[in-house]
């Protein structure tokens, strides 16, 4: 590189002088030979041409770009004639396969050969092969072998061919026992203190050492989360262990931690294993004493302190808490009347007389007024830039405003389109406005993920028995472009199929967001779902277009929940019907074959209307919120049609904030008539029962039943009125492991607006485990009924796949 450096500098010196290339040679480094011409016709610099040092620097970049050679360098000879160009290569080698590997015990050869992913005819650079050596190496590591040594070296059999001859010393084998935090002096078991009783307090100074082990990815085998990561096994990954831990630290307010290792030891419980420990020194925690705002000059210091709402006095001096007031300053500076943009925010801190306590500066560097130019968006591979623009609260022309700036970038965060989403300004030469405020471009970069999925699956439940399912998904879709593999427009688009003996489906749906440009939402879906009833087995094949529009009231008139309009169809199939004799009604009849020979093979138009609205922090485990819906819903078929109104309302409260505890409520009520038509078909009655509605008793079995005659079996009828409410209490045990206690009451009144309910009333109390694995979540609940329902069936144990119910 030096050489490259001083080459380039004596080729600036030479333009002036316009000095022509008498020679271009090549010099080649490796002991193999091979043909200069090679190198020289990539080369633009000729001999006879004026020399051009910007033309050697393109032959150079062009030459190691072709990938052909592992070090390009230009040196320049200056002679009374001329100039003379020498382009010093060194050529990388061919592999020629195979891997020739010695001392290997634990991993067989082939093995060897595939963790160093060495092609044969490749070729390879030494860095290249030094990095298929760490790639091996890597995997002895995970396997225990931390002193393993991994030396390879080349033999050349023609040309640039070269066998690769890898070394491996395995050392001995030595399992981790345990991982140390030697110095952690305020590192407890919390699991432990809770057994003191749930009145014991836990001290705010102590750091939880679970904690310390999670923030490692050192988790116990009963710790969902750690079937889907890997502890640090390495010691590259141990390494990189001192940061995490010296976070944890800092964000418990030991702001001066320090954090060295790992240093392995033989463990004292097994000699066979070794202990990797982690030296802490904690030094002292700090609490927050005074905090003061300085450098404001265009606002009130008191609204700005009002308005970042900065952490009180006495509260633990955590690095996540100071910087997150911190840019609560910095946006409430970059906001209001001036929107001062480029504002900084540095802490400084003050020690006090008590040891334990810091005042804070909060010191403002105000910026400058700006203008907006022009919006531009980086970044974005195959998302439509107007998929992005539209999300963006500023334009041009208006003033930078840091809390639009900020809602912004959340809302974009939101989509879910993009792994990281950041914003800044950049300076233009247009100047500034009349008002002294600088024109600048706001540029939106973002880094796009993996926005589709697919996924084949086995599910159960103790209502759809076991069935498989694939599923095509894809969160930013674009119906029409296929050649972008079907992405980018921010549609939605979603194909699934599933099979089993009680439970089959295949659907296909689709949302435009954003209909004709406006926030008119359009969701298409068609469906064929088979479900097993113990008396008959029901097929319903159709589809619904919905239309939806936030809604705005008085006094705020900002946007509260959507308003919708949905058209739909189903067609009606029975099958495998049970010919028994009931008794319902005041009457004897085969009643389900009557209810298949009036509605087999009718088709059910229906038309409904709903306002819908979703404030939960998050959409699979929310820990706050709302979830609403009212609906009314008409159904004029030709051979009968009714009506149909309900609500469906969801409360999650974070009751416990510090431990994540969850208590959510669930309010549900509903009731039909028909208009026309001797009743209502079976299939649109309610039903409740099951591991999604009233858990401990068994599916469908909350409604009126009718007896067989004969005796012993009771088939549910369903009814017309609903009312169900649902009470769960979750408490986290570790990630993706969650704790549940429950209580279900609900009940089905025979008729519209019947609210007897006496004889269908069920009330459940219960206990629950909440896996919540990705893309694969798993419910277990034990419920014991304090109140059955006549003649209803218990289901003490019920498990489904999926978040809520």
């Amino acid at each position: 590189m030096k050489k490259l450096i001083a080459s380039l500098a004596i080729l600036g010196s030479l333009v002036a002088s316009a000095i022509d290339v008498t020679e271009v040679k090549v010099k080649v480094l490796d002991g193999f030979g091979g043909d200069s011409n090679s190198v020289l016709s990539r080369c633009q610099t000729k001999a006879g041409k004026p020399y051009d040092p910007i033309t050697i620097t393109r032959d150079v970049n062009s030459l190691k770009e072709a990938g052909e050679l592992e070090e390009v360098n230009a040196e320049v000879d200056k002679r009374d004639a001329g100039v003379v160009v020498t382009f010093v290569v060194r050529r990388k080698l061919r592999f020629a396969g195979p891997l020739i590997v010695h001392g290997c015990d634990e991993f067989s050869e082939s093995k060897v050969a595939k963790e160093a992913e060495l092609k044969d005819g490749y070729l390879y650079g030494e860095a290249d092969i030094a990095a298929a050596a760490a790639k091996v190496r890597t995997a002895y590591q995970k396997k225990y072998y931390s002193n393993v040594s991994v030396r390879y070296s080349t033999k050349v059999i023609g040309g640039n061919d070269v066998q690769i001859i890898f070394d491996i010393d395995e050392g001995s084998r030595r399992k981790i026992s345990e991982y140390l935090f030697e110095g952690a002096e305020h590192a407890v078991d919390v699991s432990l203190w809770r057994k003191l009783g749930p009145s014991f307090k836990l001290d705010d100074e102590l750091v939880d050492n679970a904690e310390l082990h999670e923030a490692i990815d050192d988790l116990p085998w009963w710790n969902p989360i750690g079937w889907f990561s890997d502890s640090p096994v390495t010691y590259e990954q141990q390494v990189q262990c001192c940061d995490k831990i010296a976070k944890v630290y800092r964000d418990h307010g030991y702001l001066d931690v320090s954090v060295t290792g790992p240093e392995r030891r033989p463990s004292v419980d097994d000699p066979e294993k070794i202990d990797v420990v982690f030296k802490v020194n904690e030094g002292q925690q700090y609490r927050i004493g005074e905090s003061k705002i300085i450098g404001v000059t265009k606002y009130p210091v008191s609204v700005v302190t009002e308005k970042s709402n900065l952490p009180p006095a006495g509260t633990i001096a955590s690095e996540k808490v100071l910087q997150e007031a911190a840019h609560r300053v910095e946006v409430q500076v970059g906001s209001g009347d001036f929107g001062l943009a480029d504002t900084r925010v540095d802490i400084k801190r003050i020690p006090t007389i008590d040891r334990g306590t810091v005042n804070l500066i909060y010191k403002v560097t105000e910026g400058v007024p700006v203008v907006i130019n022009e919006i531009k968006i980086r970044g974005n591979d195959y998302t439509m830039d107007k998929v992005i623009r539209r999300e963006i609260a500023l334009g041009p022309g208006d003033r930078m405003l840091a809390d639009r700036a900020e809602r912004s970038q959340k809302r974009l965060e939101n989509l879910d389109y993009f792994s990281r989403v950041r914003y800044y300004l950049e300076r233009t030469d247009l100047g500034k406005d009349s008002n002294g405020a600088e024109y600048r471009d706001l540029v939106y970069e973002v880094e796009e993920k993996n926005t589709g999925s697919f996924m084949v699956g086995v599910g159960a439940s103790t209502v759809d028995s076991v069935y498989v399912s694939a599923e095509v998904n894809q969160n930013n879709f674009d119906i029409f472009a296929p050649t972008k593999l079907f992405r980018g427009a921010g549609q939605k688009g979603r194909i699934y199929v599933a099979w089993g003996p009680r439970y089959q489906s295949a659907e296909a749906g689709f949302v435009e967001p954003h209909l004709f440009g406006r926030l008119l939402e359009l969701d298409v879906d068609v469906y064929r779902r088979f479900r097993w009833y113990d008396q008959y087995d029901l097929i319903r094949t159709g589809g619904q277009v919905a239309l939806t529009y936030p809604v705005k009231f008085w006094p705020t008139w900002s946007a509260f929940g959507r308003l919708g309009l949905g058209l739909g169809a189903e067609y009606i199939e029975f099958d495998d019907v049970d010919n028994s004799w009931y008794n319902y009604q005041g009457r004897t009849s085969q009643y389900f074959v009557e209810q298949e020979r009036k509605y087999d093979g009718s088709w059910e138009p229906g038309i409904h209307l709903f306002w819908s609205k979703d404030s939960r922090d998050n959409f699979r485990v929310p820990t706050r919120g709302h979830r609403s819906k009212i609906f009314g819903d008409i159904m004029p078929s030709s051979d009968y049609s009714y009506w149909r109104l309900g609500i469906d309302h969801r409360s999650y409260f974070n009751v416990w904030k510090r431990f994540s505890h969850v208590f959510m409520v669930r309010f549900r009520a509903e009731t039909e008539d028909k208009f026309s038509g001797d009743d209502i078909p079976i299939y649109d009655r309610m039903f409740l029962g099951g591991p999604r509605s009233i858990r401990g008793i068994r599916y469908r079995n909350v409604s009126p039943l009718a007896e067989r005659v004969g005796g012993g079996d009771w088939a549910p009828m369903g009814g017309q009125t609903l009312f169900a409410m649902n009470f769960e209490y979750t408490i986290p045990i570790v990630k993706m492991l969650r704790l549940a206690a429950f209580s279900d009451l609900g009940s089905i009144g025979e008729s519209a607006w019947d609210l007897n309910f006496s004889s269908t009333f069920a009330w459940t109390v219960g206990l629950g485990v909440r896996l919540d694995i990705p893309m694969f979540p798993i419910r277990l609940d034990f419920g014991i009924p304090l109140k059955t329902p006549d003649h209803a069936e218990e289901e003490v144990f019920s498990f489904t796949v999926g978040y809520d119910f």
